[in-house]
């Protein structure tokens, strides 16, 4: 019963990420002359430590992520939170959290690309209805395009955590509340000294998933602003996908994506910690 599902496991996991390791070893290229799969131990890997341009989308990237995670953990679990103390709609502004999730990330790319379009965008209009200028539009300013794509990640993503903590607050016993009612503590420290800590395993969960989705961000930033402009938004992900597919250096480029899978794994591990330690502290 066990082997069609090793079976599968293998095909999609075990023999890429064995392919990937040893093509990340060779000197491979469809179009570069003389690199017909020789092998080059390390000096993919060496590369990277003179590559500027990998250096600037791996910054690119950790912003991206710590900004988009951390604003998403904030609001998320203070939106869960106030769904949680609502009597009537719940489950209809529940059902409407979901909508931004079940759309696909290129469509989420798309929308937001027509609603910041510098010449007839509905959110542009709305800017400088407000007095804000946008001048040539905000997803063709390098100091504005990084921005947009983390307040599109944070609406797309803010509902899921937001549903994990109300799915917690379901799951904490009543009687801490009750002790902690009994010894006078006011609301505010309720939530402060009683309600976040037996949450944080939840939100640490929350925040590990969203993480590690983010490290691969592709599918807004290649739609939205294409990495631009100049090279402003140029994510881990999509300089991967230069590489590989549009200079078609496939050894660089999966150098580069076993790179990326060993620091996803990295935060794993450090989030995974991080949240076993508050569990067993709760």
């Amino acid at each position: 019963m066990q082997s069609p599902a090793f079976l599968v496991l293998a095909l999609v996991v075990v023999f890429p990420l064995i392919y990937s390791i040893n093509l990340s070893l060779r000197q491979f290229s469809l179009v570069i002359p003389g690199r017909t799969g020789q092998w080059a131990g390390l000096d993919n890997y060496r590369r990277m430590l003179h590559d500027a341009d990998f250096g600037a989308s791996l910054i690119t990237t950790l912003t991206f992520v710590v900004v988009a995670v951390a604003l998403e953990a904030v609001l998320g679990t203070s939106l869960g939170i106030l769904l949680d103390r609502l009597v009537r709609l719940r489950r209809t502004i529940t059902s409407v959290l979901l909508l931004p999730m079940i759309v696909t990330p290129l469509i989420v790319g798309l929308m937001f690309n027509f609603a910041f379009n510098a010449q007839f965008g509905y959110a542009t209009w709305a800017l400088e209805v407000l007095g804000i200028e946008t001048d040539q539009g905000l997803l063709n300013k390098g100091s504005t395009a990084l921005a947009v794509l983390i307040a599109v990640d944070v609406w797309e993503w803010l509902p899921f955590i937001a549903l994990m903590v109300m799915a917690g607050l379901r799951a904490l016993p009543a009687s801490p509340f009750e002790a902690a009612s009994l010894d006078g503590a006011s609301a505010m420290q309720t939530y402060r000294y009683v309600m976040l800590p037996m949450l944080k395993p939840v939100i640490g969960v929350a925040v590990l998933f969203r993480a590690t989705e983010a490290v691969r961000e592709f599918d807004k930033v290649f739609v939205l602003t294409g990495g631009g402009p100049g090279s402003s938004t140029t994510v881990n992900d999509l300089y991967q996908y230069r590489v590989s597919f549009l200079n078609w250096d496939l050894s660089y480029g999966a150098a580069l994506g076993m790179t990326t899978f060993v620091a996803v794994l990295a935060i794993c591990a450090l989030v995974y910690r991080v949240t076993t330690r508050m569990d067993a502290r709760v």
